[in-house]
């Protein structure tokens, strides 16, 4: 059973992502441009894919062995401000390279603001 509901939050991760690649034409968001946005679209663009990030990143941590990060609450979630807010603090604190991804810029940004103890 606990097989079964692992293999379903990687395939709903995996889904997530692929669904948000066919928008934004299968590139990655990095975190350039997410913090400078060219033009509403854009904006648009970096939303959905911070908010299936941050679905995807909590899905996988739930079924890790080995947790990530610990988000307060029995579940765990997080809106697209809390994200954002998250990302850009990190990229402040850190001097964030512009290259990176915007995933990855997130994950750094749990692991900072919500260690597992």
């Amino acid at each position: 059973m606990l097989e079964h509901t692992r293999m379903a939050t990687i395939t709903a991760a995996a889904f997530i992502g692929l669904s948000l690649c066919v928008g934004a034409k299968a590139q990655s968001v990095t975190l350039g441009q997410f913090q400078h946005p060219k033009s509403a679209k854009d904006l648009e663009i970096n939303r959905i894919y911070l908010v299936g990030a941050a679905e995807a990143l909590i899905a996988y941590n739930a079924s890790a062995e080995q947790k990530l990060f610990c988000l307060p609450g029995l579940v765990p979630k997080l809106t697209f401000d809390e994200a954002s807010d998250l990302v850009l603090h990190w990229a402040r604190k850190t001097s964030g390279s512009v290259d990176l991804s915007l995933a990855r810029a997130l994950l750094f940004g749990l692991r900072a603001a919500h260690p597992c103890r």
